[in-house]
């Protein structure tokens, strides 16, 4: 069957069905109505979910419809007894966090070609290139999830402390020290591992890293 569009108001019929087992039930069972509530119960929450991730209007909507249009697809396999609310939560925030992911592959190529734009290439630098770019991406990823997320907040996303302090329920003084402690960590994490693995120049990498 085509994946449904997101509705935008609750179907007449279960307008008075408030229960997720009675719903996922007959979300299992094809019935459009029952995707209606769950999207009217849910999509404020799950948007909220996701914008305080992404902070990007736009693309917190593109991330709701994803959220959705997967509870759909996996109607058919879903556990009726487990909670749809929950599940919601756990995919969105899943799916915000695979486009933060995206955008930090995306800045870390843009400061690629910042560099690169200033100098002469040639077609030995492709895998000296990716494997930087591999590095910076894992040190990133070996951060504490706390200090990861205020790091792409405001390394990668442009946000202020103030701004991403209200994101992450921290002070701004704390978000300072966890920028500071983690692009420190990401600059000697790249540079020991560069040096270790590929023992070439890696002028390109520190380059990189001190945009970071």
């Amino acid at each position: 069957m085509q994946v449904l569009p997101l509705r935008t108001k609750l179907s007449s019929d279960l307008s008075i069905i408030t229960d997720d087992i009675q719903l996922t039930v007959a979300l299992t069972r094809d019935d459009v109505s029952a995707f209606d509530a769950l999207y009217y119960k849910y999509h404020n929450t799950v948007f909220a979910n996701i914008y305080k991730l992404i902070r990007q209007q736009e693309a917190a909507e593109d991330v709701l419809q994803d959220v959705f249009t997967a509870l759909w697809e996996n109607r058919k396999n879903f556990d009726r007894q487990k909670s749809v609310g929950g599940w919601l939560f756990v995919v969105s925030h899943n799916k915000a966090i695979k486009f933060l992911n995206k955008a930090v592959r995306q800045k870390i190529l843009s400061l690629e070609q910042l560099n690169l734009d200033n100098r002469e290439t040639t077609d030995d630098d492709t895998p000296q290139l990716e494997y930087q770019s591999h590095l910076i991406n894992q040190a990133i990823d070996n951060l504490p999830p706390k200090k990861r997320q205020v790091f792409t907040l405001c390394k990668l996303e442009g946000m202020s402390y103030a701004e991403a302090a209200l994101v992450a329920g921290i002070s701004p003084h704390t978000v300072k020290e966890y920028v500071s402690d983690a692009s420190r960590f990401v600059k000697d994490y790249s540079l020991r591992h560069y040096a270790l693995h590929a023992p070439i120049s890696f002028s390109v990498l520190i380059v990189l890293v001190n945009h970071l």
